[in-house]
């Protein structure tokens, strides 16, 4: 099947499962919760229709693009792997840069989380709790169960859904009303289904908390904290709970359990979190942070550090330095403090000595993606650009889907190196893994017609611009 086809279905799967109450004598049949039988999708089916859909979110939605906030959650996601059940798959963790308060699973193991949650919860146990849960949807198979082979999916209705999804990225109201149009009825008719599926989300979930070592409680405490914020606010409740309904049965199903759980109090394992969400603050409006920075009488660690990144955004290095030099080590992430006094280095065109650290750092956090990307843009500050697209290479060889972000960087360098090909390979597949199919054959094209490829080159660059060829026709045939 296409990709573009299969992203339509999927996205109908997604929204499926938003739904306000039963439906009344539908006489829909679903697929049943423990059916291993050919009625879903198979795990191979199911991984390619992740690398389709991943690059197409990558193409249509708004995400968080800084390194450290999306190594953070790539991170604590993949620690949170370590103790789930059946995550044999890839796994890919998404910052989508949205003020709501949300997160959602797709199939092919994606896991988005809204910029807006990240803000919202009170700890690291919460937005792991949320992690947790939607990680359970993916490893628990609910999103391949709910697509029965076979079942005749309208195109009319998947594209009514994608439009719901890109509208809901600017404004959930507009976007609730694009689905509810685009699908009538059939939103309610899979509720039943979905609540089996949120209650079973919990219960992994909670067990991937536990094994963690988080407090398990967590999950309840995030459902109430949910209901908190929805109070008093008429009809713009907080998005999650549009698409996973929280019911006071649901908070005290998942409080008995976290009883009956081996005891674990431990709600943040440190201070990154409460760090990266200060960073968060910072970058999302500096002007902002810094207010409330200025009205805060005795700020934490974690305060002065968004401090300093916001100061750091308004183009205040010294002002950033002052208050990172106030920090004790004893309360900072010590490598998210480095990282801070060199972004103040590079931002006072201190590069020789942003190298310096850059390059110390990695000996002790050898391939750390972030100082390696670091280390590539200072590469670049001090003109030796050779190394800096060498170290942009090796790191989106080691990825099976790479960041397109890496991708773009290493074709600006080049570019401006006077290496044409290499910047017009690189601009190929950066346009490629966010499912601009046709741009990319085009840019491959250009990178085989560039006067400094070589013959082995060219013939590399061929194979590729073939492929991305046959995607493209791919695409096209789907939005026919």
């Amino acid at each position: 099947m296409p990709s573009f086809v299969w992203f339509f279905l999927a996205a109908f799967l997604v929204f499926a499962s938003v739904g306000t109450g039963p439906a009344q004598g539908s006489g829909v049949s679903l697929p049943d919760l423990g059916e291993a039988s050919g009625g879903v999708l198979t795990p191979a089916e199911e991984r390619e229709l992740g690398r389709s859909l991943l690059r197409e979110v990558r193409r249509t939605a708004p995400l968080v693009t800084d390194p450290e906030i999306v190594f953070y959650i790539d991170s604590l996601g993949r620690q949170l792997l370590t103790n789930a059940a059946n995550a044999d798959g890839p796994f890919y963790f998404l910052t989508i840069d949205n003020s709501q308060v949300n997160a959602f699973a797709m199939p092919g193991g994606i896991i988005g989380v809204h910029a807006g949650l990240m803000l919202e919860v009170r700890d690291e146990a919460e937005l792991a709790a949320v992690l947790a849960h939607e990680i359970a949807h993916v490893t628990q198979r609910h999103l391949a169960r709910m697509f029965a082979r076979g079942r005749d999916i309208n195109f009319t209705t998947g594209l009514a859904i994608l439009a719901g999804i890109l509208a809901s990225a600017v404004d959930p109201t507009l976007g609730s009303a694009v689905i509810t149009g685009g699908v009538a009825g059939g939103i309610q008719q899979q509720i039943n289904f979905t609540r089996a599926n949120e209650a079973e989300a919990d219960r992994a979930g909670m067990q991937i908390l536990q094994g963690t070592g988080f407090d398990p409680h967590a999950m309840a405490d995030f459902f109430e904290r949910l209901q908190e914020l929805s109070r008093g606010v008429g009809t713009q409740v907080p998005e999650y709970l549009r698409t996973h309904p929280v019911t006071l049965d649901r908070i005290t199903d998942a409080r008995n359990r976290a009883s009956q759980m081996a005891a674990s109090d431990t709600r943040d394992r440190g201070p990154e979190f409460s760090w990266m969400q200060a960073r968060m603050k910072a970058l999302k409006d500096p002007r902002r942070a810094l207010e409330r920075f200025r009205a805060t009488s005795e700020p934490s660690a974690a305060q002065r550090y968004g401090a300093a990144v916001a100061f750091l955004e308004r183009g205040d290095p010294g002002a950033a330095r002052e208050q990172l030099e106030r920090i004790e080590a004893s309360e900072a992430p010590s490598l998210t403090l480095e990282l801070a006094f060199i972004a103040v280095l590079r931002a006072e065109s201190e590069h020789n000595d942003a190298l310096e650290r850059l390059q110390d750092l990695d000996a002790v956090y050898p391939g750390h993606p972030v100082i390696r990307e670091q280390l590539a843009r200072v590469h670049r500050d001090l003109d030796q650009s050779d190394r800096a697209i060498r170290l942009l290479s090796d790191m989106i060889r080691q990825e099976s889907a790479p960041n397109p972000e890496l991708l773009r960087l290493q074709a600006d360098i080049a570019d401006a190196a006077g290496y044409i090909a290499i910047s017009r390979e690189a601009m190929a597949e950066y346009f490629f893994h966010r499912a601009q199919y046709e741009e990319a054959v085009r840019q491959f094209e250009a990178a085989m017609d560039a006067s400094d490829a070589s013959e082995r080159d060219r013939q590399r660059i061929e194979h590729k611009r073939n492929s991305a060829r046959e995607t493209a026709r791919d695409a096209r045939e789907g939005r026919r």
